[in-house]
């Protein structure tokens, strides 16, 4: 046998011997670099290439026994194609899904999600100070300040605690409750869509229902702090009714069409006249001419006097409030203190 041959067989079995081990490489390795940075274990340099990881479907990257941890494959198929990696420690494999910033991030509309989502200013964190809850029902709860801006729209049941302001047109349906301070910039309307009338603030519509202005005793409304002109409550007990408040204090609301058991009834004067009533009720019936003026003179401290215009004219009243008109078939009514009378209602 020639040297040349016996050289060649020696090559060849080396090369059979050596395909099968693996061989263990310490410090750095380079691919496409001749010296590779000392901080990576392998530095693969391209401006050409990329670098492609093992490529696998689904049922094949599940089927990988006891991965390790930090493992990355690249999936070809299923619902959710591309990086995975193993985040578990253990023999039982955790995989992974590495979306991309065009469909999805953190868990948010890809999945399930773990860990509560707060408010940090305009901002969405783990470690904000206002937090947002949607529960089975679809109620969402939003806690803490928060902002909304631009079109919005929440359909189900809503919870709003804290301060919370709302900019731009909102839609809410199902029932809502807000618990603290809100503001709404610009027109709000509740029971529709859009407002129906532009010059209102606030509009309530319905076919159906009512507005209820808040309930309470005559206590809590007394206790009412610095309350403003024009602030209306029901109020359910010591003559219950709607009360508004007036620059003399709390009155209750009249309404048209007023009928009273009066203790005084003659027709509607037409000259102008002083009255210093000795009754609670005076109802002015239909003179059939034009109505004078009834100026309201003398009383008792705490009096109360109702007046009740059925005459087809309005009535000019002069009392210590000013010269008001009561419309035909309304009433008005009136309290004597401090030594003059002055319209509630």
């Amino acid at each position: 046998m020639s040297k040349d041959l016996r050289f060649r067989l020696l090559v060849a079995a080396a090369l059979a011997i050596t395909s099968g081990s693996a061989y263990a490489q310490t410090g750095s390795v380079g691919i496409g670099v001749t010296i590779p940075n000392s901080s990576a274990v392998l530095d693969v340099s391209s401006t050409t290439k990329g670098m492609l990881v093992p490529r696998m479907t689904q049922a094949q990257r599940t089927a990988i026994g006891s991965p390790a941890q930090g493992l990355l494959v690249y999936q070809t198929d299923g619902t959710q194609p591309g990086f995975y990696y193993n985040a578990s420690a253990t023999a039982t494999a955790t995989w992974l899904w590495l979306p991309d910033k065009a469909t999805a991030g953190d868990n948010l509309g890809n999945a399930t999600a773990t860990s509560p989502v707060k408010l940090a200013g305009n901002t969405l964190s783990n470690n904000g100070t206002g937090g947002i809850s949607i529960n089975d029902a679809g109620q969402v709860t939003v806690t803490g300040n928060s902002v909304v801006t631009g079109n919005s729209s929440v359909t189900g049941n809503s919870t709003v605690s804290g301060a919370s302001a709302v900019t731009g047109n909102s839609t809410v349906g199902g029932t809502s409750a807000v618990t603290g301070n809100g503001s709404v910039g610009g027109s709000l309307v509740v029971g529709a869509a859009a407002p129906s009338a532009t010059s209102a603030l606030l509009e309530v519509a319905s076919t159906s229902k009512g507005l209820l202005p808040p309930r309470m005793t005559q206590t809590q409304r007394n206790a009412i702090s610095s309350p403003v002109v024009g602030l209306l409550i029901i109020q359910t007990d010591n003559t219950p009714g709607l009360y508004q408040y007036t620059a003399t204090g709390w009155a209750t609301v009249g309404a048209g069409n007023y009928t009273a058991e009066s203790n005084s009834v003659a027709l509607a004067p037409t000259t102008s006249t002083t009255v210093n009533p000795a009754v609670t009720n005076i109802v002015y019936n239909d003179n059939s001419a034009t109505n004078g003026t009834v100026t309201l003179g003398t009383g008792t401290e705490g009096q109360r006097l109702v007046i009740v215009n059925n005459d087809n004219g309005y009535l000019t009243v002069v009392s210590s409030s000013g010269t008001g008109n009561i419309l035909s078939k309304y009433a008005a009514r009136y309290i004597y203190t401090n030594g003059a009378w002055r319209r509630e209602s």
